[in-house]
């Protein structure tokens, strides 16, 4: 809003004019009066006097009216300065003193040029503030996609999630408004804390069964509904119920934040939202989950035709894609009173159905099947009782070594994680590990065998039993994870260990589909002294070639090409290829699976440096290792291998 001058600069302004037209005025009165007086003198030396002093009269009374214009002028002038000044002091002790965060921001950028005493308490700005930081600096919901730049869009009155000096966090209402200073243009933003108001405001949605992030029913309102809808349904009615999932919603979070996990799960709730009608409610069940019930199917295919128009609108991209990591979702319908005549049973139903096509490979809808209550509670079993192994300390490592084929010494150790139940049952890690990585555990089970692995390498280390490197696995989800680069490193040096010691394993798939930030953060370990292998290679049909860019230490073949090379010619041909083009790209080999000598022998005569195996060593426990074995192969008839 323009504000208008200040009156002592317009009379400043004005004053130059005012004086040139009075002078003039001045100027001709006295012309006229001055020649009417010489009249009434009479000839002779008095009018001659007059005449020759007529100039010198002009301007001295020129000169006393100017003096007294002028200095009248300055008065007010002086008077409207010190008015002016007394305002100022009073406006700016007002901004200082209200009880609410003020901060003067230079426009565009944002930089805070000013705060008040309350902004300078809440947000820990040190008084001068000068250009300390940008108002976007104190937005937690700053970085988020669609969010930068919005204090430049909105204008007047917008609604932040701002960061106290203490860590806090609170939701405030900004008011900005434009002044005009002597030194520039800049907005006086007023910074409401507004977090009691939202969250009676969202008591009050969720006491109407809504929630207050979608918008959809709440997970109680929808359960209330569907048992109303059961036990008013008439006779031979159906009823639907669809699970629906976000496929790899927790890598947003994970990657982009919170923030823009909630714009994500807002945009798919109304996408969701729009199919609600008389006969189909919506709600958002948990987390990513979200729950459509048709009360009256208009025909029999109608649920699955719902199910493929959401899944459908789900994956649309729009005029853009902020979201690629999660575009699809998973869905699993069950039908009333098939598959359960109760609200529980029909909702686990739904449940199990959705759990089989996130297992089945995700982005497809499919219907519940008897025989998946079953695969549901194993999963249930294992979730519970993995996150009971970690607390109760049954997991433990087994490393298994890795043999040079020219020395026949150990090169390197692989950890691999054990579950033993206390009834002494062993769970393989091919059935828990996609269960961790499903359920979230993944990331604490990740961090648990680096900080044993490693620990137990120090040992290895200063016992000068071993001082070769430890190869750790590396889930997709870990990699994803923010701050992992900074997990390993701080791992590293509370073990003590030497970076060059550490093995960082990931497979070939995640290889072939790493973002440009993931394959910044393996070239940070990579820069760190970490190396990195690819662990399965092969099994992707992909080329050495392709990773390139990748700062790959070593390649693991997969043991399905590996099983039997001495006999399969296509094997042979795979094999001998993978082995010719790491030499050439300067990437060590190692042959996983290999079980018997004759395998060996062939990779050791087409170049292969290392093999990992049964044939010459089981996993064991960190106190069964024998570190001295050695295996020569010095041809096939005397190459010592165990029996």
């Amino acid at each position: 809003m323009q504000q208008p001058t200040p009156a002592p600069w317009g009379d400043l302004q004005r004053q130059s004019g005012r004086l040139a037209r009075r002078y003039a005025l001045l100027g001709v009165l006295w012309l006229a009066v001055s020649d009417t007086v010489a009249e009434w003198i009479p000839p002779g030396a008095g009018r001659e006097i007059y005449f020759a002093t007529k100039g010198l009269i002009f301007i001295a009374v020129s000169t006393l009216v100017i003096y007294g214009l002028q200095r009248r002028a300055t008065r007010r002038f002086i008077d409207s300065s010190s008015q002016l000044a007394r305002l100022e002091r009073g406006y700016a002790e007002l901004i200082e003193n209200l009880p609410m965060p003020c901060l003067v921001v230079e426009p565009g950028h944002g930089a805070i040029v000013e705060a008040n005493r309350e902004a300078r308490d809440v947000y820990g700005l040190a008084p001068p503030s000068g250009r300390a930081c940008r108002l976007a600096d104190l937005d937690v919901q700053a970085g988020a996609p669609e969010m930068a730049g919005h204090v430049a869009r909105r204008r007047g009155e917008q609604l932040v999630k701002h960061r106290r000096a203490d860590g806090s966090e609170f939701d405030a209402r900004l008011l900005t408004t434009h002044l005009d200073r002597a030194d520039g243009e800049v907005e006086l933003v007023i910074c409401l804390d507004v977090t009691a108001q939202l969250r009676e405001q969202e008591l009050q949605r969720l006491q109407a069964g809504i929630d207050p992030l979608t918008g959809l029913l709440t997970h109680g309102a929808l359960r209330e509904r569907l048992g109303r809808a059961i036990r008013e349904a008439p006779e031979h009615q159906q009823m639907a119920v669809l699970f629906i999932n976000i496929d790899r919603f927790k890598l947003i979070n994970d990657t982009q934040g919170y923030p823009s996990g909630d714009l994500h799960l807002r945009e798919v709730a109304a996408r969701i939202g729009a199919f609600a009608d008389r006969n189909v409610m919506a709600g958002r069940f948990d987390g990513d989950e979200f729950v459509v019930v048709m009360t009256k199917p208009a025909a029999p295919m109608a649920p699955i035709a719902l199910a493929r128009n959401i899944r459908s609108v789900v994956a649309d991209t729009g005029n853009g894609d902020d979201f690629a990591l999660a575009r699809t979702c998973s869905i699993g319908i069950a039908w009333w009173p098939e598959h359960g005549t109760d609200v529980d049973t029909l909702l686990s139903a739904g449940d199990a159905a959705l759990c089989h096509a996130k297992q089945a490979g995700r982005d497809r809808v499919v219907q519940f099947d008897p025989g998946m209550r079953r695969e549901a509670w194993h999963y249930v079993e294992l979730v519970q009782g993995l996150r009971q192994a970690l607390a109760l300390g049954r997991l433990h490592l087994r490393y298994q070594p890795q043999f040079s084929l020219s020395t026949g010494r150990i090169i390197g150790l692989e950890a691999l994680c054990a579950w033993r139940e206390s009834n002494g049952t062993e769970i393989k890690a091919s059935e828990f590990i996609p269960v961790a990585e499903r359920s979230g555990q993944i990331l604490e089970l990740g961090q648990w065998v680096l900080r044993e692995a490693l620990g137990q390498a120090c040992r290895w280390l200063a016992e000068g039993a071993y001082d070769g490197p430890v190869a750790i696995n590396v889930s997709p989800v870990q990699l994803r994870q923010p701050g992992f680069v900074d997990v390993v490193q701080s791992t590293i040096i509370s073990a003590g260990l030497r970076t060059q010691l550490v093995e960082l394993e990931i497979t070939e798939t995640v290889a072939l589909h790493l973002d440009e930030e993931l394959r910044t953060n393996l070239v940070r370990l990579a820069g760190m002294g970490i190396a990195i292998t690819i662990d399965d290679f092969g099994r992707g049909y992909s080329s050495l070639s392709h990773f390139k860019r990748l700062p790959i230490t070593r390649v693991k073949i997969d043991a399905s090409f590996v099983r039997n090379v001495d006999r399969l010619s296509d094997s042979q041909a795979i094999v001998d290829s993978m082995l010719q083009m790491a030499r050439a790209l300067g990437i060590s080999t190692v042959a996983e699976g290999v079980e018997r000598k004759e395998e060996a022998l062939w990779l050791r005569a087409h170049g292969c440096d290392a093999v990992q195996g049964y044939l010459y060593a089981r996993p064991a426990s960190a106190e069964t290792l024998d570190f001295a074995r050695r295996h020569v192969l010095e041809d096939e008839s005397k190459a010592d291998f165990p029996a």
